[in-house]
């Protein structure tokens, strides 16, 4: 039965079809035209007929999001701004190097200070992607300070508000970056359906969030990694997190304890959504980089909850950062000591670069 809700969703999807459509394909006008004259037709000669008007509809939409794409035209990501800069550069006065550097692409998504012997090292060790965008990150860290408020005793509603606040706080912390605010609202909607209770309603809503900033910036679908990240860890968290919940529950009794069995869920569906795109884009992938995920992406949300915390109190109360700076600096050498172990190449031979096309049949795949 087709729902209203339902009927807005597909929209969306025609929408977001059309931008990434004309996003790799030079389309003509006159396809455009002929689109949105036979969704018309569809729509006028086929009106009591349901089914065919949506259909008609979808072809509208589909054709309105190539011609957005059409009248778009690539703009450069905004610079960082002065909030975003004193708070690497403070990360850089607490930490010595490379964990300074590697805290910075962390949490800010920045990368260029990182040395390049290092970001090789993360590259054949499999672990690149946790360094070059933020944007996955923030949605994964507000799923876990949902965990963490529940595992505190906190009613669920309170966590997930609780966690949307501090998201926030930290977004506009690190000083509100395009990219950072776009994961924010993911976070959110995926937070807000939680508090609904509706997983059906979460997924139509990410839908509906993504079609809404295709609209405002075409250019993200293709060129916006930080955008494609989050977008796919949020579709993770909805689908995959709760089966493997369920799974490793079942499997490992001892996970039941403290909820031990969602926390874990929460990261690999997040690391699996995202691995078939991370492997696309960074060109490396092995099997010992199942090995280093597994034991790098749980400590990852732990050093932004902390990473947040000395923000705060560097702010408030410089020698608390110094104090607060001693558990991170053990994660991040911890993080680096993995890198170490995994990258070299006599444990890389396996490596696996991805097409296009092989990339579409992943996600395929997994839908």
């Amino acid at each position: 039965m087709l729902t209203y809700s339902k009927i807005l969703f597909y929209l969306a999807l025609s929408v977001i079809l059309g931008v990434a459509i004309a996003s790799w394909l030079l389309v003509p006008w006159w396809l455009l035209i002929e689109l949105f004259l036979l969704g018309v037709f569809y729509c006028l000669f086929f009106r009591l007929d349901k089914l065919v008007v949506v259909f008609g509809f979808c072809l509208i939409f589909l054709a309105l999001g190539m011609a957005r794409v059409s009248f778009s035209s690539l703009s450069a990501e905004e610079p960082a701004k002065s909030a975003a800069f004193r708070q690497i550069t403070m990360a850089q006065n607490v930490f010595a190097s490379p964990q300074a550097e590697l805290f910075s692409g962390i949490l800010f998504g920045d990368q260029q200070t990182l040395d390049y012997q290092w970001k090789q090292k993360m590259n054949l060790a499999g672990v690149r992607h946790i360094t070059a965008v933020s944007g996955s990150n923030i949605v994964l860290l507000s799923q876990i300070l949902v965990w963490l408020g529940v595992a505190l005793g906190l009613y669920r509603q309170w966590a997930v508000g609780g966690s949307a606040f501090l998201i926030w706080f930290y977004v506009f912390l690190i000083g509100a970056p395009a990219s950072a605010i776009r994961a924010g609202v993911m976070a959110s909607l995926l937070l807000s359906a939680m508090a609904l209770g509706q997983p059906n309603r979460s997924q139509r809503t990410i839908i509906l969030a993504a079609m809404a900033m295709l609209l405002i910036k075409p250019s993200l679908l293709r060129h916006d990694i930080g955008f494609q990240l989050s977008f796919l860890a949020v579709l993770g968290l909805i689908y995959l997190a709760p089966l493997l919940q369920g799974w490793l529950a079942m499997k490992v009794k001892f996970l039941q304890r403290g909820n031990l069995a969602q926390f874990l869920a929460i990261n690999l569906a997040a690391w699996l959504f995202t691995l078939p795109l991370s492997i696309y884009y960074f060109g490396y992938f092995s099997l010992t980089a199942v090995m280093a995920n597994i034991l790098i992406v749980p400590i990852i949300p732990v050093i932004m909850l902390l990473g947040f915390l000395l923000l705060i109190a560097g702010f408030v109360y410089r020698p608390l950062a110094i104090v607060l700076a001693w558990p991170i600096n053990l994660l991040l050498n911890y993080f680096l000591q993995i890198v170490d172990w995994f990258s070299p190449a006599v444990l890389t031979n396996w490596q696996l670069y991805f097409s296009k096309t092989i990339l579409i049949l992943c996600y395929s795949a997994l839908s």
